[in-house]
């Protein structure tokens, strides 16, 4: 799906990345400087967008280190708090299968505002 969502442009810089061996020692999503900070939660820029629809593409990630099926009660509560109060800002919220996230082990979801047509 991403690469009908990234330009040619955006999926070569992607993989030039990767190959790099960038993604390979440290937890991209863990390091990433949150653009919003909330107690379980921050919301960070996607260096490598979907540039093919997206104006704006951040994601929402736990602060901590962790898969969905171990985020805790308080964490699911905050999230739905944030989804509520904030995440309407978006137009899209995205969840890739785990055949298709390139970071399966840091739960995420891609938070979109189209681009205009």
């Amino acid at each position: 799906m991403s690469d009908i969502l990234r330009s040619d442009y955006m999926i070569a810089k992607y993989e030039e990345h990767k190959a790099s061996g960038a993604m390979d020692h440290e937890c991209v999503l863990c390091t990433a400087e949150p653009l919003e900070t909330f107690t379980y939660w921050k919301i960070i820029q996607n260096d490598f967008p979907y540039d093919r629809i997206a104006e704006t593409h951040h994601m929402i990630v736990p602060r901590r280190h962790c898969i969905e099926l171990d985020l805790t009660n308080e964490e699911k509560i905050e999230f739905s708090r944030i989804k509520k109060d904030v995440l309407d800002r978006y137009n899209y919220i995205i969840e890739p299968t785990n055949t298709l996230k390139s970071i399966p082990n840091h739960f995420h979801l891609h938070l979109i505002i189209r681009k205009t047509l």
